[in-house]
């Protein structure tokens, strides 16, 4: 070889010279090589065998067979033995100001697989406060969606200290503006009390229709979607005609009322776990009966927890209530991961695939068969840092 060619000509000529023998070039080699047994591609339902994720800064930029890795690839390797990996999950129910200190509540979230979270309600604006610190590194959790404060008729369900709103629709479009210039991502209505009367009064519900459709329409117009607190048959409908977007828990609703959640694509986040610790037995039969009934009839379930309710970092007792409820193991994953994702507009998230976020999990087991693995998380990794390593 002309020894005077610059390095950059140099360089060239030897990878296609290695090209033409069959041989693998890195040029670019990865930051992290992330080995594992198999990872579970959540889009088809598979789990994939022995692989590498290639991961270069905050994305994963390639998913090789371990049997075509080489060590060259990546200037660092991290080898997972017989673990899983995943995609980040995301809980999409949590109210970090519950439960103890909320940046340990954040720390134990993140900590338990869950790479993103949604806080839907909080008396005060300190959860946004948290989330833009985590956003800049100065703390430590889940990548957050935020509500700020609950938006709740005065004495009702969402009281909390004084922040219900008594002065019908005026003050519930003024709450979605203050949460809004507050720096809210998402607005949370409480629109019927809890499961007791749920099942006692299924046809009643606490705010009136005028303020339920002004909250709708505003937080609407300032681009922001709305969750509501409804489990009565009767507050699942009115959210319905009020064009609200989700459901933050499962409710007590009939095939009508699922048929109309389908046709306008309402989702509903589970939160079963929680739910289920306060009902009744027969309660919890119906309420259970009902999600795998609207999961059959294609509405979107999406994982929540109503964490602070649900001790933050046991997240994972969510996927064995699902499954109880006759929920598949790979739809359990779906409602942590695609469905979350798309339900509040995650982009390049929930999933591991080229390009996207590397929000990547390992756990103990596989998940396709055996529910149980979810809660024996051994790695996680935030946007390309690790934040989880077990032994």
């Amino acid at each position: 070889m002309n020894t005077s060619m610059p390095l950059c000509i140099v360089t060239l000529v030897a990878s296609v010279a290695a090209l033409g023998a069959g041989q693998r070039v890195s040029v670019h080699p990865a930051d992290v090589g992330i080995r594992s047994a198999g990872w579970v591609d959540v889009a088809d339902g598979r789990l994939r065998g022995p692989s590498v994720l290639l991961i270069r800064g905050t994305r994963i930029v390639d998913i090789v067979q371990a049997s075509a890795f080489r060590e060259s690839d990546a200037l660092q390797t991290i080898d997972l033995g017989s673990s899983t990996v995943l995609p980040g999950l995301i809980d999409a129910h949590v109210h970090l100001q519950i439960g103890g200190d909320m940046e340990a509540n954040a720390s134990a979230v993140l900590a338990a697989g869950f790479t993103t979270a949604v806080d839907l309600g909080a008396t005060t604006n300190d959860v946004l406060r948290l989330r833009d610190r985590i956003a800049s590194g100065e703390a430590r959790g889940p990548r957050l969606l935020a509500a700020g404060r609950w938006a709740g008729t005065r004495n009702g369900v969402c009281e909390f200290g004084g922040i219900g709103i008594g002065d019908g629709p005026d003050g519930f479009r003024r709450r979605v503006r203050e949460n809004v210039d507050a720096g809210a991502d998402i607005i949370k209505v409480c629109v019927s009390a809890w499961a007791a009367r749920a099942v006692a009064e299924p046809d009643t519900y606490e705010i009136a229709d005028a303020s339920l459709a002004a909250l709708v329409d505003e937080s609407h117009a300032r681009k922001k979607p709305v969750i509501a607190h409804a489990l009565s048959r009767g507050a699942v409908r009115a959210a319905l005609d009020a064009r609200v977007d989700g459901l933050a828990h499962a409710a007590f609703v009939d095939d009508d009322t699922i048929a109309a959640m389908r046709s306008r694509q309402m989702f509903m986040i589970s939160t079963l776990a929680s739910l289920l610790a306060s009902t009744s037995a027969d309660a919890r039969r119906t309420l259970a009966l009902a999600v795998k009934k609207a999961h059959v009839a294609g509405v979107a379930i999406v994982f929540g927890t109503d964490g602070g309710v649900l001790p933050h970092g046991e997240n994972a007792r969510e996927f064995a209530a699902l499954s109880d409820a006759g929920i598949p193991a790979i739809d359990l994953l779906r409602a942590a991961t695609t469905r979350a994702a798309a339900a509040f507009g995650l982009a390049e998230t929930g999933e591991l695939r080229r390009g996207y976020t590397a929000d990547i999990v390992a756990v103990s087991g596989n998940p396709l068969q055996d529910a149980s693995a979810l809660s024996r998380v051994v790695f996680v990794m935030k946007a390309g840092r690790i934040v989880k390593k077990q032994p």
